[in-house]
């Protein structure tokens, strides 16, 4: 027999504030009409409070579990700058994914593979997979709905439950997701032997990052959780040593899923973006971020040695790669 949970009823934004206040939650920055508006107005509850979790607790005493030094006013900027950040990575993501693309295409030419084989073999394994048998294919099937796919992929034989042949590489690219092209990255690397193969966990990390991103999620709240225990590849550890981030600080900041994630799109975007108009556009936007809005209201962080940490480990990356002087 199911248990039945009892439901709580959905908190009105005039409750809202009342509720943060019993957790401690200043409104001296921000006014409580304020917050209201902006709950109302620019923001829904769960994803502004979402950053509560970078602030401390007392540990102990009649204010057990309530925030020592958190205005509702660091919230909201948080927000802000989550949102800006979400920009920017989104657009990092969608270069690096572009620039993989085209890494391939000039691999292919390299080795003299024909654009078809490749794409053959892999499609092969789709299709006979026994997990999960036919999943590529019925991706590239539901997407050639799209008018601008079906042009491309009408001369081919979509329709039936077959398997699907022939489909030039340089076309295969252009339909499949990210996470299907990281898989088809590691396929044909693993393939041919490549070395590029090394970036395949990098992106898979990548790929979860561009997923939060894309979905509009928080990729700045819950930066102090250990949630992450996998082995740190030398690529990274270079990197970093490169940057002059030591190894506790390292091991400490990739502990976190989202730090790590954020790490390697930094690290990865100047291995595979070849273009320096791209590479200089984008150094402008991280500047622009990073030296600008994120600092805008830098006192307000001054008791916060968590994210006055994180800042410091990402500045070591951005000035030595990203910094427009």
């Amino acid at each position: 027999m199911t248990s039945k949970i009892e439901l709580r009823p959905m908190m009105k934004v005039s409750e809202m504030v009342s509720y943060l206040k019993t957790k401690n939650i200043k409104f001296e920055k921000c006014s409580e009409a304020q917050a209201e508006e902006y709950l109302k107005e620019n923001n829904n509850y769960f994803n502004v409070t979402a950053y509560r979790n970078n602030f401390a607790k007392y540990p102990c005493g009649k204010f057990k579990g309530k925030y020592i030094d958190l205005d509702f006013a660091y919230l909201k900027d948080m927000s802000i700058i989550d949102y800006r950040t979400r920009l920017v990575l989104f657009k990092m993501i969608i270069d690096i994914e572009h620039y993989l693309k085209v890494r391939i295409l000039n691999t292919i030419e390299s080795i003299e593979e024909d654009g078809y084989n490749i794409v053959n073999l892999y499609l092969e394994r789709d299709f006979n997979d026994s997990k999960f048998p036919k999943r590529v294919h019925n991706s590239i099937r539901k997407k050639v709905t799209n008018e601008y796919y079906h042009k491309i992929f009408i001369k081919y034989d979509l329709d039936e439950d077959s398997k699907i042949e022939n489909i030039p590489v340089w076309e295969f690219l252009e339909i499949i997701t990210f996470g299907e092209l990281i898989n088809f990255f590691d396929f044909f690397t693993t393939e041919y032997n490549l070395s590029d193969n090394k970036y395949v966990f990098i992106l898979r990390e990548i790929n979860k990052l561009r997923n939060a991103v894309a979905h509009n999620s928080c990729v700045l709240s819950e930066l102090d959780k250990k949630d992450n225990n996998h082995k740190i590849d030398i690529l990274i550890i270079n990197f970093l040593k490169d940057c002059n981030i030591g190894k506790e600080n390292r091991n400490n900041k990739l502990a976190n899923s989202r730090i790590r994630q954020i790490t390697y799109t930094l690290y990865l975007f100047n291995v595979i973006v070849s273009s320096y108009g791209v590479r200089d556009n984008l150094k402008r936007d991280i500047t622009d971020l990073f030296y600008g809005r994120i600092i805008y209201n830098a006192n307000y962080y001054n008791n916060n040695g968590l994210l006055k940490s994180i800042y410091d480990y990402f500045d070591k990356i951005i000035e030595k790669n990203y910094k427009l002087f």
